[in-house]
């Protein structure tokens, strides 16, 4: 036999998503280290509240949720299609099994929850650093004549990690997480792969993050074969390729891997799945419609509504009967909205609007106009958006916020693309003009929902301290019959008024994204 080949190479640095930790930089960690002290303690080894939710920032949340549209469907008729597709999907390919319910406090939600047992593929895959089948190793760690064949240079595959039982494909960051919530790959995606990959082949998959130490890395050329990466990358499941690999580099759309098997929670393929009679949504961000409870004949304000999830979903609460006007400032995600609402409701008004200046002052001699009269007469652009700058002071019966923010509670989540704690400040400040806005549209009576995705306090219980600080005439109501738990304390909230505040962390038995919300009324 010849000798092994020599390579003094980098090396890649291949991980598990298990032993894998979300980058973060230090003076964040620190920043929200200090904010969540309260609730250190030793849980399962972890003794920092910010490491358990940093744990679960890399899973996908447990359940994947499907808020159902009213206007168009029903949670029965919801539940018997999901039935049908699960079904179809467990004739035709391997799949998990999965359990359909209605949840019992968000009657309009229908979660899916995978049945497999603890022990399945991907608990196991979740530990892994790759595909842990050996069906080409002898008992004695040499490859066969079949695996030679396939790696001839099997010495160096494995000194440097990688699985001698699948050839492996590497993604993106943005496409592993989107992997994580159960999609398959798009090959615009897939950034190398081994060669000679074949249309229908088992591979495993990758994903390429930067090194946790700051040591730079190599540029990643688009196509290079997976013998030239040298950098760190995460193990996340096992599919199957669409097309050969050369295909995967020659198109920017299609299919590249359908997803069989991944690590962490299972979640299942949902794209495209009873389009019109349902959404998914985050179970945090069904709440919020909930909590503002829109009554029909109201009118509504959402002042950053991309990509709209939350407004069709205040249009279907109340039957498609109303005005809801959704705004954002990028025109191009507005358009795009458009087409998302004109296909669930049909009473909302897209609008490309700054919501930080969409309060008119009423000049002297000039007649206060309603939304309604606004809309009517407003000019329509090349782009079919109406064309108008805002609305006068007492407009809403309701309104929406959920402005910018760090994004820090989403999930799954491999990176933290917060650069620094300077930024969670700004994020706050940037929010507090969004709620100088709001507070003088609504009217007296009115009501007012605040929202953020993210765990930063500063976003989340001291915005509230600060609209009952600077607008007297804003109220907080409870909002203690719905899903989630108290603010954290010693943020500014006195205890009363955290237990009427919403929190949702990754931690919790719920396991959901992180999330904040409360609710306000205008009293004078």
């Amino acid at each position: 036999m010849s000798l092994p080949p020599q390579d003094d190479s980098p090396q890649p640095e291949i991980l598990s998503l298990d032993e894998f930790n979300v980058a973060i930089p230090q003076d964040v960690y620190d920043h929200l280290s200090k904010q969540y002290s309260t609730l250190d303690g030793d849980v399962d080894g972890e003794t920092k509240h910010i490491d358990r939710i940093l744990s679960c920032m890399k899973r996908s949340p447990v359940d994947t949720c499907c808020r159902v549209n009213n206007i168009q469907s029903s949670v029965k008729e919801v539940e018997a299609g999901l039935e049908q597709y699960f079904a179809e999907k467990m004739d035709s390919q391997h799949t998990n099994s999965y359990a359909i319910q209605q949840h019992e406090t968000l009657t309009d939600l229908v979660t899916i929850r995978t049945t497999t047992p603890t022990d399945s593929d991907a608990v196991s895959l979740y530990h892994s650093k790759g595909p842990t089948k050996k069906t080409c190793i002898l008992s004695n760690d040499v490859p066969s004549d079949e695996s030679d064949d396939l790696f001839p240079n099997w010495q160096i595959r494995r000194k440097q990690g990688w699985p001698l039982t699948h050839r492996c494909v590497i993604v993106d960051r943005f496409c592993a997480e989107a992997v994580l919530r159960g999609a398959d790959i798009f090959v615009k995606g897939i950034l190398c792969a081994d060669a000679g990959i074949a249309e229908s082949e088992e591979v495993a998959v990758y994903a390429s993050l930067p090194r946790s130490n700051g040591t730079k890395s190599k540029p990643i050329t688009r196509g290079m074969l997976l013998q030239n990466f040298c950098d760190r990358c995460v193990f996340i499941g096992i599919g199957i390729s669409q097309c050969k690999r050369a295909d995967y580099f020659a198109t920017s759309s299609g299919t590249g891997v359908v997803m069989v098997s991944t690590a962490g929670s299972p979640q299942p393929p949902m794209n495209g799945v009873l389009t019109g009679k349902m959404i998914l949504q985050n179970l945090p961000s069904v709440v919020v419609a909930h909590a503002l409870n829109p009554q029909p004949g109201e009118v509504i304000l959402d002042m950053c509504c991309a990509p709209g999830g939350k407004t069709t979903h205040l249009a279907s609460l109340m039957n498609d009967n109303g005005l809801i006007i959704a705004c954002d400032k990028s025109r191009k995600k507005m358009i795009s909205a458009r087409d998302f609402f004109e296909a669930n409701a049909s009473c909302i008004v897209p609008l490309a609007l700054d919501s930080t200046k969409g309060l008119l002052g009423l000049k002297s001699g000039e007649e206060w106009k309603s939304p309604k009269e606004i809309i009517d007469s407003a000019s329509v652009a090349n782009d079919g958006l109406k064309d108008f700058k805002g609305f006068y002071a007492n407009s809403f019966d309701c309104i929406l916020l959920d402005p910018p923010c760090s994004a820090l509670g989403l999930r799954p989540k491999l990176q933290i693309d917060t650069k620094s704690a300077k930024e969670l400040l700004k994020a706050a400040d940037y929010q507090q003009k969004f709620i100088r806005n709001a507070i003088p549209l609504l009217k007296v009576g009115g009501r007012m929902t605040y929202s953020t995705c993210t765990i930063n306090s500063l976003e989340n219980e001291e915005n509230v301290k600060f609209i009952l600080k600077e607008f007297p005439c804003m109220r907080l109501e409870s909002l203690a019959h719905l899903p989630g738990l108290p603010g954290l304390p010693d943020k500014g909230l006195t205890e009363e008024e955290c237990q009427m505040v919403r929190r949702f962390d990754p931690t919790d038995t719920l396991d959901t994204m992180g999330f904040f919300l409360a609710k306000f009324q205008k009293v004078c």
